[in-house]
C-alpha cells in the first residue's frame, strides 16, 4: 500500500522543517511526502526546498493563499497513493504513525455482524468489511504548556450525538480526522474537502453518513502543538470567529440531511464535493515527476484541464483520460 503524507503550510518557516522530517522518517517505507505551500510570504518555501534531494519528497507552491481545504484537495488530485493522510505544519508524527494506520487498513476479519443495523449504510449483513479510515489518539501540547492525551473515540460522532460528548476535559477534545489515513476510494466516491475552515468536521460527518468503516488506534500517533497562529487560535478562524460560525452552519445543514435519511449510497449521489480548483495558480514545483493526475477524483472539467496542462508543461507528458470521469 503506497501512502502519501500531505502537509499544507502557510507561513511556518520555523516549524515546517520538523514536520517534514517527522513525515520523512516514518518507519513504514512506501511513503511519499507532498508539501503544499499555500501562498506563504515568509521563508517557508526556502525551507521546503532543502528537502528536494529526498527521493520520496515533492512540493507545490501556490501563487496565492486558497485555504487549507483547497490545498489538501490539490494534493488529493495530484499525488500518487493508495491511501493518504494529512499532517499540519506544526505536527510531529511519531515514527510508527503510518505503519500502525496502514496495518489497520489492511487488517482482515471485520464483518457486518447481524447484531447491528448495517442496512442504512449499504453494508450487507454477514459480509466482510474493509477499513476505510484509520484514526488514533494523539498528544496535544497547548499554549499554556499543558500536555493532554486525547483518546476519545466517541468524538467521531459528536455532531450526530452531542449528548455523548461528556466528560470532555479539553477544548477541542476530538479525533484528528485530517491525520487519519484514508483509502483513496473515500475521495473517489465522495469527492474532496469542502472549501471551509470546518473541512475536517465535514469530511468526518460525510464519510460516517456514507458508511465508511473507521478504525481507532489507541496508541498516540503524533504530537500536535498549539501555536498562536493555529487556525483554532487565530482571531479570524478560532472556534467563535464569524467565519468559522458561518462555515459550521453549512456543516449543520448537511448534517440535517443525514438526519432526515441521506445515508449510504445517497450520500455519494447527492452530497459529494466536486473539486473546483480552476482558480488555483501554481508558481513552482519540487520533484514534479512524483505527481500524477487522478482523474477518478470528482472535479470540474476546468480543474482537470488546468492541472493536466500544468503537468504537461512541467513533465512533458501526462496520461490523459479519453472521457473525464467526474460527475
Amino acid at each position: 500500500m503506497k501512502v502519501n503524507i500531505t502537509i499544507p503550510v502557510l507561513n511556518r518557516e520555523k516549524t515546517i522543517g520538523a514536520a517534514i522530517e517527522s513525515a520523512l522518517n516514518q518507519s513504514y517505507g512506501d511513503t511519499t511526502v507532498t508539501v503544499v505551500d499555500d501562498g506563504s510570504s515568509d521563508n517557508t518555501w526556502n525551507v521546503i526546498q532543502k528537502y528536494k534531494n529526498e527521493p520520496n519528497f515533492c512540493a507545490i507552491k501556490l501563487k496565492r493563499n486558497v485555504g487549507t481545504a483547497q490545498a489538501k484537495n490539490i494534493s488529493i488530485l495530484l499525488s500518487t497513493y493508495d491511501a493518504i493522510t494529512f499532517h499540519d505544519s506544526d505536527d510531529i508524527a511519531l515514527p510508527h504513525k503510518v505503519l500502525l494506520q496502514q496495518r489497520a487498513l489492511q487488517m482482515k476479519g471485520h464483518v457486518a455482524d447481524e447484531i447491528l443495523n448495517w442496512e442504512p449504510l449499504g453494508h450487507e449483513i454477514g459480509k466482510k468489511l474493509e477499513v476505510d479510515v484509520a484514526v488514533g489518539a494523539y498528544r496535544l501540547i497547548k499554549m499554556d504548556g499543558s500536555v493532554h492525551h486525547i483518546c476519545k473515540r466517541v468524538s467521531l460522532v459528536d455532531d450526530f450525538f452531542p449528548n455523548l460528548q461528556f466528560p470532555s476535559k479539553t477544548e477541542g477534545d476530538w479525533c484528528l480526522i485530517n491525520a487519519g489515513l484514508f483509502r483513496k476510494r473515500v475521495f473517489s466516491q465522495l469527492g474532496g474537502y469542502l472549501n471551509s475552515v470546518e473541512e475536517d468536521r465535514e469530511i468526518r460527518n460525510r464519510t460516517i453518513a456514507f458508511g465508511s468503516v473507521y478504525y481507532f488506534i489507541e496508541e498516540p500517533l503524533l504530537d500536535k502543538i498549539e501555536m498562536n497562529d493555529s487556525l483554532t487560535v487565530k482571531e479570524d478562524t478560532n472556534f467563535t470567529a464569524k467565519r468559522r460560525l458561518r462555515d459550521r452552519d453549512e456543516v449543520w445543514k448537511r448534517n440535517e440531511l443525514y438526519r432526515k435519511g441521506l445515508w449510504g449510497k445517497k450520500v455519494q449521489d447527492f452530497a459529494k464535493v466536486e473539486m473546483d480548483l480552476s482558480s488555483c495558480e501554481v508558481e513552482e514545483y519540487v520533484n514534479v515527476g512524483l505527481l500524477t493526475l487522478n482523474n477518478e477524483i470528482p472535479a470540474t472539467d476546468d480543474t482537470y484541464k488546468k492541472f493536466q496542462n500544468l503537468l504537461i508543461q512541467k513533465q512533458g507528458y501526462v496520461e490523459v483520460p479519453e472521457v473525464w470521469s467526474h460527475v
